[in-house]
């Protein structure tokens, strides 16, 4: 039983690593977070639309329907 690739997953992934880093340079002072966050968050929303077009087109390319 294999793992199947799934964007969503993969987005919450990259999102997690995301938060990891910005967090581990918010506490050495590298970066304001509350700040990168406020600027950067819509692009969290772009790219989960993009995840979610991608598995749509993947199953209808693929004969299933979700």
């Amino acid at each position: 039983m294999g793992l199947r690739f799934s964007p969503e997953r993969l987005v919450v992934g990259l999102g997690l690593v995301a938060l990891g880093v910005l967090g581990t340079l918010a506490r050495s002072g590298t970066v304001d977070l509350l700040t990168v966050v406020h600027t950067w968050w819509p692009a969290s929303l772009v790219v989960w639309g993009l995840a979610e077009l991608y598995n749509t087109f993947a199953a209808r390319a693929g004969g299933r329907r979700d």
